[in-house]
């Protein structure tokens, strides 16, 4: 095996140095830090881990992920969940902020001590990922999935669930549909998206201006209402893929004296249990976002143990559609709501 001798030699430098460098001091100047970590990659050293720091799991950001979004806290109470019927403990980790420039995968897992990890990512980390995966690490990915047979994801599908969705919209007579999604991509607001398109376009009903991209909060869903209720020819039902989203449009509708449904029909997405929290109780596509994280961290002990337990690409449940009290037929008249009027004041 090769020992820390070696790496001081190749890159140059004293022991001690190579021993700063890999484990993060900041006395350490980057571009130094760089040729140890070259060294120690091209050496293929592996310093020795306590027990102590063998058992950990990271959940590791790789972008701007709050935890208090209801996917990321629901996941989150699941992680936890798991972890409390284990023999690891958790760390939360920020990759952009803690990986050193030129560090490995392996190396970074080493200097965090951790044993495996839970990758919380969207679409645009996707080539990060599929390099991060050539080091064979036990590694899960949480919120986004894609063709990728070296990587593992946990995920719910909403695909089936998204096209009953709007099927549902189609049978109670709405012809203009609008879809709400994030503004950042990944794998899940990716099924819903195509969803939407394909079920719209075969009923011949697509309309490009109907597609709206928002963040995922909640005040994001005033202006979207606003924006969408102004327009002369507007959307009668709106597919909200975000659910902070959907009760912002809610809350919106009833300062405008907008009635949900009666002017305006609201499909959304749930993580947990929004649905049930606002008035009209909302119509949506629900996932057990808890269970994705109770999953997604039973699969990373599996992978740390060497036993992949069958996972052959990831674990993932199916959304389904729930009917409830926001989703009627379109209103006869399709009134528009003039901007920066209130209580149900109509042109």
């Amino acid at each position: 095996m090769p020992s820390i001798r070696e790496v001081a030699k190749e890159a140059g430098v004293s022991i001690a140095t190579v021993s700063r460098a890999l484990n993060g001091h900041q006395s350490v100047n980057p571009e130094l830090r760089a040729r140890v970590l070259e060294a120690a990659g091209a050496c293929n050293y592996q310093p020795t881990v306590g027990k102590r720091t063998a058992e950990r799991i990271a959940l590791i950001y790789t972008g701007p992920f709050l935890v208090g979004s209801p996917y990321d806290s629901a996941c989150l109470d699941g992680i936890v969940t798991a972890m409390r019927r284990s023999k690891y403990d958790l760390v939360t980790l920020d990759m952009s902020r803690d990986r050193n420039r030129g560090e490995s995968l392996r190396q970074f897992f080493t200097r965090k001590g951790v044993a495996g990890a839970i990758v919380r990512s969207t679409f645009d980390d996707r080539e990060m990922l599929q390099e991060l995966a050539t080091e064979g690490l036990p590694m899960v990915v949480l919120g986004d999935h894609f063709e990728a047979r070296e990587l593992q994801f946990c995920y719910a599908d909403s695909s089936t669930a998204s096209r009953e969705a709007i099927e549902h919209l189609l049978s109670l007579g709405h012809q203009q549909i609008g879809f709400a999604s994030c503004d950042r991509d990944d794998g899940d607001h990716n099924d819903r998206m195509s969803a939407f398109r394909s079920t719209m376009e075969a009923a011949g009903l697509l309309r490009e201006e109907f597609i709206y991209r928002v963040p995922p909060y909640r005040l994001d869903g005033a202006p979207l209402i606003r924006r969408i209720l102004s327009r002369d020819d507007r959307p009668t039902a709106l597919f909200i893929a975000d659910p902070l989203v959907a009760v912002g449009v809610v809350n919106e509708a009833h300062s405008l004296g907008v009635s949900v449904p009666g002017d305006l029909s609201v499909v959304s997405v749930d993580d947990s249990d929004t649905r049930n929290m606002v008035y009209p109780q909302l119509s949506a596509v629900c996932q057990d976002s808890k269970r994705i994280g109770e999953a997604a961290f039973e699969a990373v002990c599996s992978l740390v143990s060497g036993d992949p337990s069958g996972l052959q690409g990831g674990d993932h449940q199916q959304a389904w559609f729930e009917i409830h009290d926001s989703t009627a037929p379109p209103p006869e008249v399709i009134s528009r709501f003039r901007p920066g009027v209130r209580k149900g004041v109509r042109s």
